[in-house]
């Protein structure tokens, strides 16, 4: 992949976005204020994927010490 940091940042919004709308409209039978619970919950899931995606799209195959 060429641009793995910008895949990576564009999966991450994705994800901010998804979470936090959900959590938003599950808390808001119980809390009156969901936004604020939303937000920062779509804020972590924003950057855990970010991370992981990252991670997984510069992962390199280590080389084999296979002797033959």
């Amino acid at each position: 992949m060429r641009h793995p940091l910008f895949a990576s940042f564009a999966v991450g919004v994705v994800a901010a976005v998804l979470v936090g709308v959900a959590v938003t409209e599950v808390a808001a039978r119980w809390v009156f204020f969901s936004l604020f619970v939303g937000i920062p919950a779509g804020l972590v899931a924003g950057v855990l994927t970010i991370a992981v995606t990252y991670a997984v799209l510069t992962r390199r195959m280590a080389p084999s010490n296979a002797s033959e």
